[in-house]
């Protein structure tokens, strides 16, 4: 709350006894009152569910000490695809703890929801990579991230991949992640990434896109994309004032 500046105290500004003893009856109750509310909110734990994707599986955003970095791409771009093996997927493997990463697996593509009972998706390198993708986004949302993400790595190794083989590790939500591919929740979640990269461009200029802190800086993208992790390390340093090194 802003402070106000006092008033100078004039004649019509002194209060009787009696006014005084009112509003500091007043005053106490109010304080009372606030008081009790900070208890009640400082007590009320958020429930952490796993949501799929970003590093903090929690309804409190970002980690205070974690560099949010948002990555834009397709499941079967040759660059999402030299991207995301050569640099994002190592350079997680060592920045992990200090690294809020978010994947958004929509690129080009284009919904035509005026149907919206039956949707048609249409993406850039054909009806394959939209179904690529809406399974991309159902592994990120069955999985934690710290285990969504080496299956997303591990298809896009190339553009045959197996899913069976990358989910071998996680057989327990295998089934789950089937359902959601080929169902309304898979839908639904497709269409959560649309709005997403919607915000950054329509359509994007180029796919991989990254974002960091939520910002689209067009020229930092070449320093992303082929530098990735000596750029996060600067990026780090340069918000929290600790080096990584």
């Amino acid at each position: 709350m802003m402070s106000r500046r006092p008033k100078p105290v004039t004649k019509s500004t002194i209060m009787t006894p009696k006014t005084a003893m009112m509003i500091g009856i007043l005053s106490v109750a109010i304080i009372f009152s606030l008081s009790a509310g900070q208890e009640i909110d400082s007590g009320w734990n958020k429930e952490s569910v796993p949501n799929g994707n970003g590093t903090a599986a929690d309804h409190n955003g970002p980690d205070d000490d974690k560099l949010r970095v948002t990555i834009y791409y397709e499941a079967l771009c040759y660059d999402s695809i030299s991207f995301i093996t050569n640099q994002l997927a190592p350079a997680w493997e060592k920045l992990r703890d200090q690294m809020d990463l978010k994947l958004v697996p929509f690129g080009k593509a284009y919904i035509d929801d005026s149907n919206p009972a039956d949707p048609v998706y249409y993406c850039q390198h054909g009806r394959r990579e939209c179904t690529l993708n809406i399974q991309h986004g159902c592994i990120l949302a069955k999985l934690p991230f710290e285990k969504a993400f080496p299956v997303v790595a591990c298809l896009m190794k190339g553009i045959r991949t197996s899913f069976v083989q990358c989910i071998k590790r996680n057989q327990t939500v295998k089934a789950a992640v089937q359902e959601c591919s080929q169902g309304q929740e898979g839908a639904k979640l497709y269409k959560g990434y649309e709005d997403d990269t919607n915000r950054v461009a329509t359509p994007l200029s180029f796919v991989p896109t990254i974002e960091v802190d939520e910002v689209y800086d067009i020229y930092e993208q070449d320093r992303w994309l082929y530098r990735f992790e000596n750029t996060f390390r600067r990026n780090y340093e340069k918000k929290f004032g600790r080096s990584l090194d």
